[in-house]
């Protein structure tokens, strides 16, 4: 618990607050699939206090020691994460890679924390700082590896060759999403907090029978943000023809009006589906929602609370047994 204070509380010093939006540039142009988190615009909107307001709590609960921590700064530290891979049925894992853009300080934090945690198991940390790369890098646990590449790009990855890729991008060296022709995002709008995108459900196999209808589109996008007290949702799916998209978009129809019969505590699911609507293209089918932030959080309530309770009942069936 001591090291993961030391590095909290290391993290908020002299923390910058900018937004991060997706950064293009940074993504490989041969990418089939990335998800992307503008961590500053999340904890400003309702939806995100509401989170830290959660995660602050379970903090506060397991906290042991007399220190406590400012998630919030925490969270002005760590600007953004990208995840993205270049597969996503070929070794997946060795194929992804994830970029954290930080503050400046993060990278002399995290040398302190492992130095920290040198001293108090006498080396023996899981974590190896390796000299015979070209980029600052460690190994974690024999199978991460992580880099610098700059004092505010930190790079993760269970490949090597990923890291090095990625500066590669970054440097200009190797096409990125602006220089390609990809599909990948199927809309490219701005506003949104969260992103993330796919290409080739279509090649995917054992999908579960709720998520087979995603196989009749080649690709899709899902984009969650606010505006005002409104949360806004985007669900756009790429198709390879006109019928394709018709075809869709019956079938996401049905399934919208099937769902208004449903409640959730206190909240209508009828009223949230009227304020879905269903647009249909020659090559994709679009879903877009607005629904006020407030419900949303009583609908997130209910269903937190029913998860809870349902836990604890397991449990104490676990201990009469």
């Amino acid at each position: 618990m001591k090291n993961i204070i030391y590095t909290i509380t290391a993290l908020v010093i002299g923390s910058a607050n900018w937004a991060a939006p997706l950064d293009k540039s940074s993504v490989s142009g041969d990418a089939q699939w990335l998800a992307h988190i503008d961590l500053e615009a999340f904890t400003e909107s309702a939806l995100g206090d509401y989170a830290m307001g959660i995660l602050k709590e379970e903090i506060a609960k397991n906290n042991d020691t007399p220190i406590s921590v400012d998630i919030d700064l925490v969270a002005q530290e760590i600007h953004s994460l990208t995840a993205f891979g270049t597969s996503l049925t070929e070794n997946p894992e060795e194929n992804s890679v994830l970029i954290v853009k930080t503050g400046n300080r993060a990278r002399s934090i995290i040398d302190g924390y492992i130095a920290t945690a040198e001293l108090e198991t006498d080396g023996k940390t899981g974590i190896k700082r390796l000299e015979d790369k070209d980029i600052d890098t460690y190994l974690i646990g024999n199978e991460l590896y992580a880099s610098f590449l700059r004092d505010d790009v930190w790079v993760s990855s269970k490949s090597y060759d990923q890291i090095e890729k990625v500066q590669s991008v970054i440097n200009g060296r190797s096409d990125n999403l602006t220089d390609t022709d990809s599909r990948l995002l199927v809309k490219d709008d701005p506003g949104f907090f969260f992103l993330a995108t796919a290409e080739g459900f279509d090649k995917l196999g054992d999908m579960p029978a709720q998520a087979r209808v995603l196989q009749k589109a080649q690709g899709g996008q899902i984009a969650f943000g606010e505006r005002g007290d409104m949360f806004l949702a985007n669900l756009a799916l790429l198709t390879p023809d006109p019928d394709v998209s018709s075809q869709l978009s019956r079938i996401i129809q049905g399934m919208v009006a099937l769902a208004s019969f449903a409640e959730i505590g206190d909240e209508r699911l009828d009223t949230l589906m009227n304020n879905l609507a269903v647009e249909e293209a020659d090559r994709h089918v679009s879903i877009n929602l607005e629904y006020p932030v407030s419900g949303l959080i009583n609908i997130l309530s209910t269903l937190a609370a029913e998860a809870e309770d349902a836990f604890d009942d397991k449990k104490s069936e676990d201990n009469k047994i």
